[in-house]
């Protein structure tokens, strides 16, 4: 089999590279060819592109990246068309693989989305397009099947569940050190991008210098990811991340053992949800493109880890500080708040182990290789 596999994002790259790992026993002569990480090139994909070429936040943003992605797009479809691929996996990233499934489509490249784009928020027309040009669309959140269904447009969606269920399982059996006595572990978790990494991680430093600034009993660390160079981290956050850890790779564990974290709204808020460690997530983009997002979006939630708790009381599991929200004193304020009320506390990890079923059991990437090879065994009887 040869696939073609596109994942813009670091956390489409983990899920890809998990899909990847449970379709080796299934398809032992399989070839890659696509765009992703460093995951996905260490398991023996050929990258046409590095994800992080791709990677941007906000739609202005995205302005930049517009004729480079049509080169890409057209790069692919050329390829995967003089029988490259037999298929194409498109893990998220819609505002690029949409028009790429279309040109995919029209060229004859059978389509599996991995990852549905966030239609129940916003832009929910996109819906039929993805059910249309999908042979097979696999969600990671019950809800989401829930959504499709609901509306007629669920018979090619599969909910395969969250391949971080099985990372947790694996990781959480190791139990990580919890702080000395009389420490509280903070962690900052700014993001996967360089557009994170500088408009967040300096609001984070300033907030950590203002509750250090009232009490001493705080250790700090920062999780650095694989995409996000050394050398940005040092140029962004000065002389502060001397005072902090800095630790990369695998780190559940280490949240399931710290007090509060400090997350960029995303795929931190699930791994937040499935250590059960009270957060406060934090958000900024361009403000055009928070104009734009505040017109289209529908869910009065950012954070999934809140939208997989909500119990109808009206009230968020985590505090969400989103743009002119996003301010050192607030932030540090939310975290206080965490650290100095138990009962505050508590609740928090009781609405977020609310939201873990949404997740599914473990085994989402064998659930997501079946379903893929059962979607193109499909289209071939047919």
């Amino acid at each position: 089999m040869r696939l073609l596999v596109v994942a813009g994002e670091v956390s489409g790259d983990q899920h890809g590279s998990a899909l990847l790992d449970a379709l080796a026993p299934r398809v032992p002569e399989l070839s890659v060819f696509g765009v992703g990480g460093d995951g996905l090139a260490s398991r023996g994909v050929r990258l046409v592109a590095h994800q992080k070429d791709l990677a941007v936040v906000g739609l202005v943003e995205a302005f930049g990246k517009v004729r480079f992605a049509h080169r890409l797009i057209r790069r692919l479809v050329e390829e995967a068309a003089s029988g490259a691929a037999d298929a194409a996996v498109l893990i998220d990233s819609p505002d690029f693989n949409l028009p790429l499934a279309r040109r995919l489509q029209r060229a004859g490249v059978p389509v599996v989305f991995y990852v549905s784009p966030q239609v129940w928020a916003w832009r929910s027309g996109r819906a039929r397009k993805i059910v249309r040009r999908g042979e097979a669309v696999l969600v990671l959140f019950g809800f989401e099947k829930r959504w499709y269904d609901a509306r007629g447009l669920g018979e090619k969606v599969t909910w395969v569940g969250h391949p971080l269920v099985d990372a947790a399982a694996r990781e959480l059996a190791v139990p990580h050190p919890r702080p000395a006595e009389g420490r509280r572990r903070v962690v900052l978790m700014p993001g996967s991008r360089s557009g994170e990494i500088r408009k967040l991680l300096p609001l984070l430093a300033r907030a950590v210098e203002r509750l250090r600034a009232s009490r001493s009993d705080l250790d700090v660390v920062l999780v650095r990811a694989d995409s996000v160079p050394e050398a940005l981290l040092r140029e962004v956050a000065g002389p502060a991340l001397g005072t902090w850890s800095v630790v990369s790779g695998e780190h559940l564990a280490l949240l399931a053992a710290s007090d509060v974290l400090l997350v960029a709204s995303g795929t931190a808020t699930v791994e937040g949800l499935l250590t059960g460690i009270p957060m406060v997530v934090v958000y900024k983009v361009n403000p055009i493109s928070y104009l734009a997002g505040k017109l289209l979006v529908k869910v009065d939630d950012v954070a999934m880890a809140n939208l997989v708790s909500d119990d109808g009381s009206g009230t968020r599991a985590v505090p969400e500080l989103i743009q002119g929200a996003a301010t050192p004193e607030r932030i540090a304020a939310e975290v206080a708040a965490f650290l100095d009320d138990p009962a505050r506390a508590a609740e928090s990890r009781r609405r977020l182990a609310l939201g873990r079923a949404d997740l599914g059991p473990a085994g989402a990437a064998e659930r997501t290789a079946e379903a893929l090879l059962a979607a193109l065994r499909g289209r071939a009887a047919a």
